[in-house]
């Protein structure tokens, strides 16, 4: 049975649906095929029960119809048994029907769930890699999420990370060690940034009740938000963003025993390599958009009357609380 599952959005959400990828390999004897975003395809192949990965434009946050054609190419030529398909948007719903996948399954919702073989009910407002995950037992699987890993980074980006801890006077289990993402963190559009300011106090207060180590992780967009950090860190912290690719940062996280971080990519990477996080929300829904697993905390902004939730309503207790819950 040839199965590929077609996720949209960006590289979150091809890490939400990494469980469910992992389950839908237990039910088959070939790799699945995981159409994706053309930002997570390079993170995707490394994915367990993974194989072949199809870029596809058309999958990513906000293209329209762009690139619509091509992903029916690619869909159709591969004659498919199975299209699992992680995706509201009706364009793509019926991009994989037109491909004629005998078996489409995939959540109830608008009128284009019509176009699916099978679906279940799918509640919005829950996590939706639970949600996803829980099309599995369409095939006969009754995968659940845990805390094992579903992402192994590779022998270099282990090496990398590995010398580049050692290097600086990090060694395996001798304190603990949390990663804080202070910005963008790899993320495919912006996204809301608690302050350098209350992150900076939140490393000093680790280093001083818990003895933690602390290591900043991000892309290049991060330094500015890590240099303003420094201006208030009364403790002795690694400084990682922007001189690390995903999966070097990847085998960093998986080294650390926690990741703090807002709603990025870099949660999901850490639920991968099986690291807890606490993931701070305010715009958005934490409840649906964070890791799944009791080992993931979510800190989430309260609204101020008919405004949206700002991270800036977030305490540096509460994240406290939130890690030492964690821990």
């Amino acid at each position: 049975m040839k199965i590929v599952v077609i996720v949209s959005g960006g590289l979150s959400e091809t890490l939400q649906a990494a469980p469910l990828i992992a389950g839908l390999a237990e039910t088959t004897d070939e790799p699945v095929v995981v159409a994706c975003p053309p930002t997570a395809a390079d993170l995707a192949e490394e994915l367990t029960g993974a194989g072949e990965v199809v870029p596809a434009a058309a999958l990513a946050d906000g293209a329209g119809v762009r690139g619509l054609g091509r992903l029916w190419f690619e869909l159709r030529r591969r004659r498919l048994d199975v299209a699992v398909v992680c995706s509201d948007s009706g364009r793509v719903r019926a991009t994989v029907y037109a491909a004629a996948v005998p078996r489409r399954i995939g959540c109830e919702g608008g009128l284009s769930a019509i176009l699916f073989t099978d679906r279940i009910p799918c509640d919005a407002g829950q996590n939706q890699g639970l949600q996803w995950l829980r099309l599995c037992r369409l095939l006969g699987s009754d995968a659940a999420a845990g805390g094992e890993a579903q992402f192994t980074p590779g022998a270099a980006a282990t090496t990398a990370a590995e010398q580049l801890l050692l290097s600086n006077g990090v060694e395996n289990g001798s304190r603990l060690l949390v990663a804080i993402a202070p910005g963008q963190a790899f993320s495919d559009t912006s996204v809301a940034a608690w302050s350098p300011e209350r992150y900076a106090h939140l490393a000093n207060r680790l280093a001083s009740r818990h003895g933690a180590g602390v290591i900043l992780v991000g892309d290049e967009r991060d330094r500015e938000a890590a240099e303003a950090m420094r201006l208030d860190l009364a403790s002795e912290t690694l400084d990682f963003c922007g001189e690390l690719n995903l999966a070097t940062t990847a085998a960093v996280i998986a080294r650390c025993d926690l990741l703090v971080a807002a709603d990025t990519p870099l949660l999901h990477v850490a639920a991968a390599v099986g690291t807890a996080s606490v993931g701070l929300f305010g715009p958005t829904n934490g409840r649906r958009r964070a890791p799944a697993g009791s080992e993931h905390r979510v800190v989430q902004a309260i609204p101020a009357g008919s405004r949206a939730a700002s991270l800036e309503r977030i305490r540096v207790d509460d994240v406290l609380a939130g890690i030492e819950s964690a821990l």
